[in-house]
């Protein structure tokens, strides 16, 4: 059946620097201007009318095709008479999984969290919500509402680490998986996490697929890694979904958003460190994993759906709040200093000097003294507990069993986030330069748009632009802000490589 295009009714661009478009899930896309007129052609045309009628950068049949199939897969445009057929997927009796939430304020999260968990083809499992000391009344609905699960209180606000090894202390069950209240999985996504980490008894943790549950086009990650310079990132964020990471086998490190652990590997790895006030635990955790020999898994078929607190972003550029910062400067921080041998830990610690260096001295030219004082109490916090975290750091150095080296050299492969101001971002150059050659390597999965394309000769007959007509291309097609918007983001990720 040929497909025709239409825009949904909810689709509504608005002008900015870059091109923004609210897309049929209630997220903002940036786009550029070809890819935006390509969207306002007349509905109703199929691919070949298309093609005809578009005309930006002259575009060729190719780069049409890769953009309409790119675009569908955003949720910018609809596919009318292409449909996938769907099958129920079936269940699953195996070795109980116990599900861990650590709430804070989270009720409005909940009833969808608990609706997917139910809606799970995989049993046995529990369920176990730690309260973090909330403010709302998260708690006393969790027990009104659902008595049949295990609930802790905590009193004080702690640490997530805190919270989340109170929750696997009353654990039950042979696997426990972490979740965030404001997810949603898909409902055979236990199973799948259950079936990779079965498959590897020296499994630490299997991540699954993270996508924006505003955007779920587009992933958050499948795990994330920590790098040289810049904050620990998802890995794949930002990037469209077209399959290119479903033959993934490992990561670096799972996200602690969603993860699947086998209680065996805990036992043996030991609890999240609780002196992460915020952020970098889950890192620290699995590198320390993989130090002592275990693997993180990936599971790209386990998918689940991250809201961020519904925390859609606007487009526009925003600083992390101050208390967020000192976090995130001291976790990494912790993180360098347990986990790295003396001659990495000189690179990571001397780029971090200089990053938190600069940071600070542009938040006093700003006068903004909250960031000023994050940077500073995030190092004092730092030298106030030195001796025991050299003490942790003896402690941990004297068992491991994987290099430095090792450690890092795979996340060469990952590649940079595609994010604008946290925005997903979609650009005719990335159609063109990014993911077309994606889909004529056969590393997607099959798209209606190609479905009639000999890829093998599209590959040899495709030529990739040079470095010089691509940055020229760009600068007319996007200006110069998002050239230098582009650069940035690929000198930071080459500093990152270790």
């Amino acid at each position: 059946m040929v497909a025709h295009y239409r825009i949904p009714s909810n689709v509504q661009p608005s002008l900015h620097l870059h091109p923004i478009l609210l897309t049929t899930q209630g997220s903002n896309l940036a786009l550029d201007a070809a890819l935006l007129s390509l969207c306002r052609q007349p509905a109703g045309r199929d691919l070949a009318q298309l093609t005809r009628a578009f005309r930006a950068h002259a575009a060729p049949p190719l780069q049409t095709r890769a953009a309409r199939a790119c675009l569908a897969q955003a949720g910018a445009l609809l596919r009318d008479g292409a449909t996938r057929a769907h099958t129920d997927p079936p269940r699953v009796v195996g070795a109980p999984v116990s599900v861990i939430i650590v709430t804070y304020n989270s009720v409005a999260w909940l009833p969808a969290c608990f609706d997917s968990l139910d809606a799970q083809t995989y049993s046995p499992r529990e369920i176990i919500v730690v309260d973090n000391a909330s403010s709302d009344d998260s708690a006393d609905w969790v027990a009104a509402h659902f008595p049949q699960i295990k609930l802790v209180r905590l009193t004080a606000r702690q640490s997530l680490a805190h919270a989340l090894n109170r929750g696997v202390e009353i654990a039950a069950g042979k696997y426990w998986l972490i979740l965030n209240p404001d997810t949603q999985l898909e409902s055979d996504a236990i199973a799948q996490m259950v079936a990779v980490a079965e498959q590897d008894e020296n499994c630490a943790a299997v991540a699954p697929k993270l996508r924006f549950t505003w955007a779920p086009g587009f992933l958050n990650g499948i795990g994330n890694h920590v790098g040289a310079c810049g904050w620990a990132a998802d890995n794949g964020l930002g990037h469209l979904d077209l399959g290119q990471f479903d033959a993934w086998r490992a990561v670096p490190s799972a996200c602690f958003a969603a993860a699947l652990i086998p209680r065996a590997a805990w036992d043996k790895i030991g609890a999240l460190d609780e002196a992460f006030p915020l952020y970098y635990e889950d890192n620290e955790w699995c590198y320390r994993a993989r130090l002592l020999g275990y693997t993180i898994r990936a599971a790209p078929r386990a998918q689940v759906y991250h809201a961020f607190s519904a925390r859609v972003p606007s487009g526009v550029a925003a600083r992390l709040a101050a208390e967020k910062l000192r976090n995130v400067v001291y976790g990494r921080l912790r993180f360098a200093i347990k986990i790295l041998t003396p001659i990495f830990l000189a690179r990571f610690l001397g780029a971090y000097l200089i990053e938190d260096c600069a940071g600070f001295l542009f938040a006093l030219l700003r006068l903004d003294r909250a960031a000023a004082r994050a940077y500073w109490n995030a190092w004092r916090d730092l030298l106030t507990g030195w001796p025991e975290l050299l003490r942790e750091r003896r402690a941990l150095q004297a068992k491991r069993v994987l290099s430095d080296r090792a450690l890092f050299d795979s996340q060469r492969k990952i590649p940079a986030p595609l994010i604008w101001n946290g925005l997903p971002e979609l650009t005719w150059d990335l159609v063109q330069n990014h993911y077309l050659p994606l889909i004529l390597s056969g590393a997607t999965r099959a798209l209606p748009e190609f479905a009639e394309v000999d890829l093998e000769t599209a590959r040899r007959e495709w030529a990739r632009p040079s470095l010089c007509a691509r940055t020229r291309a760009i600068w007319r097609a996007e200006g110069w802000r998002m050239l230098l918007h582009r650069i940035k983001r690929q000198v930071q990720w080459r500093l990152a490589w270790v």
